[in-house]
């Protein structure tokens, strides 16, 4: 690590905040139409809903829902719950907000892509008529998947998050996407969702961390417990031990999830800097990469007051803005009442485990997340509902 890099990985820690997700963030899975649809989702920065009779100057009040639901049946033959339609058009065109968190998932599920939704948008060239063709067409094998283009008139802009695949899905969010169709609500799922997302976050009073875990072999006792061990005691540090819980969910790879059930206002002063420190540590840094020499960095900061005194005449500038930023983050600590020297044993079993259980940082990027597979041009082989 350079000099230049050094300080500006110093001041990362001293800048550090951990991100807030609005309490009024809803989450939404949208399905691509058995996949046939999902590369263009992606590609094209948009989402779509089905029933092309219906959109945003359609008359939803429960006057007229009967009529509402005769038009539905007859443009729509293979509908035999007109309600559940117009149920979810009026939360694709209404209740999804700009901000929420969509989930998107390809052919037989295999890959997940999470976006932010935007704005609602209509197509007006995409008739009921086309969409009848198309749908027809994609219900019969009549038409490849890189061969058709999303016939839906409605719509909504995209911010894409991250793709992942199955495997790195959380499992009981991978039940849902399973079991449910078309637009359906997820905020049920909203934890399973930022994990996924996030390596650290604040929702709903609570603060998260989650160390993302990329070992394939198999995981001994003593990796785990080293992880647990040395995030408990810095979290003890800097809250109290009984709002502290943990989830485990390790498939190799997997995740574990930190906890800290409603502690905003019982944390001790300067508690970010402990939390940027676990961050770099654990590998979620939050450069969106890995920082070498990171370790070695944050085990000077503890033991700052053992290193020789720089004297101004014979240092560069920088090293004696390196050595004032160190200094800086130790009376931060110390001013919280912890002794920084009695971190260094948690901190040496969150490094040795962090290392061992090849932990990642997670990383949400638009331009990363739309890298699709070449196998997920592939459409699911069975008929799954769209309804």
């Amino acid at each position: 690590m350079t000099k230049d890099e050094e300080l500006s990985f110093l001041n990362a820690i001293l800048d550090f905040q951990v991100p807030i997700i609005p309490e009024t963030t809803r989450f939404w899975m949208v399905r691509t139409q058995r996949g046939y649809f999902y590369n263009e989702f992606v590609t094209r920065r948009f989402v779509a809903l089905a029933w092309n009779n219906i959109d945003s100057k359609t008359d939803f009040s429960e006057s007229s829902k009967e009529s509402l639901k005769d038009d539905i049946l007859m443009e729509y033959e293979e509908i035999s719950r007109p309600s559940m339609v117009i149920n979810k058009c009026i939360t694709f065109i209404n209740e999804i907000k700009e901000g929420d968190i969509l989930v998107i998932p390809s052919a037989g599920s295999k890959y997940i892509t999470f976006a932010l939704a935007g704005k609602y948008f209509e197509d007006n060239s995409k008739t009921v008529e086309l969409e009848h063709t198309i749908i027809y067409r994609i219900k019969n094998h009549d038409v490849d998947i890189n061969d058709v283009s999303c016939p839906y008139k409605k719509r909504r802009h995209i911010t894409l998050l991250r793709t992942i695949t199955n495997e790195e899905l959380n499992y009981s969010l991978g039940r849902a996407i399973s079991n449910y169709h078309g637009v359906s609500n997820l905020d049920t799922y909203a934890r399973q969702i930022l994990n996924s997302l996030y390596n650290y976050y604040i929702f709903n009073n609570d603060i998260s961390l989650v160390y993302n875990v990329k070992k394939t072999d198999p995981i001994t006792p003593r990796e785990l417990n080293s992880i647990l061990y040395g995030t408990t005691e810095i979290f003890a540090d800097i809250a109290p031990e009984e709002c502290l819980s943990t989830q485990i969910t390790l498939n190799s790879p997997g995740e574990i999830v930190f906890n800290l059930k409603d502690v905003l206002n019982l944390l001790k002063d300067n508690w970010q800097y402990f939390f940027g420190m676990l961050i770099f540590l654990g590998g979620g840094s939050v450069l969106t990469f890995k920082v070498p020499g990171a370790i070695d960095v944050i085990k000077s900061i503890i033991n700052i007051p053992n290193e020789q005194r720089i004297k101004e005449a014979e240092a560069q500038q920088k090293e004696i803005e390196i050595y004032e930023k160190k200094l800086e983050l130790y009376q931060k600590i110390k001013a919280s009442g912890i002794d920084p020297e009695a971190l260094s044993q948690p901190l040496n079993a969150l490094i040795s485990s962090c290392n061992s259980l090849n932990v990642e940082p997670i990383v949400v990027d638009d331009a990363s997340a739309a890298i699709l597979p070449e196998e997920v041009v592939m459409p699911e082989s069975h008929d799954a509902d769209e309804e």
